[in-house]
């Protein structure tokens, strides 16, 4: 009875963090049309301030936030990181949302894994199995009505909503990839603290926040606060703390409540219209990654949701 508990607990947290993150990109949409804010302003203030927050879960849990430094290795991969993991997952998520809507950015965004298995195809040289062709397949497919619904003449979406929303994807296989040494030797969430501090950082010393004119309503401010700390801070929190009671498979298997969500909200909330060929589109993307995780749950390059904070 208690494993079952167990179990359960860990399914529901996972559950809300996806759901927390899936509301995240709504929420980035509505505020994209509500305000004259940009992604590179948000993204910039969302990870200031969680990376600020986390800092200071840190010291208060007395995490040892300084032994990184010790290394230069451990400071290359992690700038390295930085730039080409958190600041790029987050930054490219958020333009394809302004680009086109929460929903199709975050299930473009989902297409993570696929390049993941196209990584290791070419640099690794691991031949993909039948699973994965179909999969990569059924991704193109999925992709292809999504931003056509079905017709070959028509693009529904911009050629740069396609373009953002696919190196978002090409972001997350980053994020995924990129830290996996860093990994071995220091805890993920010391390594996610300094990696959004210093991206606030880094986006401030290029273009201060504070500096961008905004006359922001009370609900404006919520909507920020809950991109901050809902989609990151607890979206984070509450995945890595599932991973206690349930396997990282399962986990991963239950982040489809992120594009399920982000689809949910955008089409009740923000009166987007997403037709037939777009579900089915979506289905087929979600789904054929979600296979890829349980298939190749034994290989190291399928991702264990390190993970991106969109």
């Amino acid at each position: 009875m208690v494993h079952k508990n167990n179990a359960l607990i860990g399914i529901l947290l996972a559950s809300v963090g996806a759901i927390f993150w899936g509301i995240s990109g709504a929420v980035g949409q509505h505020l994209f049309r509500s305000q004259p804010i940009t992604p590179f302003w948000l993204t910039s203030v969302r990870l200031l301030g969680s990376g600020v927050l986390l800092f200071g879960y840190c010291l208060l849990t007395k995490r040892d936030l300084w032994s990184i430094w010790k290394h230069r290795i451990n400071v290359i991969q992690l700038l390295i990181f930085t730039v080409f993991g958190v600041i790029m997952s987050q930054y490219t998520y958020f333009v394809a949302v302004q680009f086109t809507n929460a929903a199709t950015a975050t299930v473009l965004q989902f297409t993570g894994p696929i390049f993941i298995t196209l990584w290791s195809l070419i640099f690794k040289r691991q031949r993909p199995n039948l699973i994965e062709v179909i999969a990569i397949i059924f991704t193109i497919v999925g992709t292809y009505l999504l931003v056509t619904h079905g017709n070959i003449h028509q693009l529904v979406i911009s050629p740069l909503a396609l373009f953002w929303g696919l190196l978002s994807g090409v972001a997350v296989a980053n994020y995924t990839l990129l830290p996996v040494r860093l990994l071995e030797h220091n805890s993920p969430i010391v390594v996610i603290t300094w990696a959004m501090l210093l991206g606030g950082i880094i986006f401030n010393v290029i273009r201060p926040f504070w500096r961008t004119p905004l006359r922001l309503s009370g609900s404006d401010f919520a909507a920020i606060g809950y991109v901050i700390i809902f989609g990151t801070l607890l979206a984070y929190a509450v995945f890595l703390t599932s991973l206690k009671y349930i396997s990282s498979t399962l986990a991963s298997i239950l982040d489809a409540f992120e594009p399920l969500s982000a689809t949910i909200l955008a089409v009740t909330v923000l009166g987007v219209n997403f037709t037939g060929a777009d579900l089915i589109g979506s289905v087929l993307i979600v789904l054929t990654v979600l296979c890829l995780v349980a298939v190749n749950r034994n290989k190291n390059h399928i991702p264990k949701k390190s993970r991106k904070t969109p």
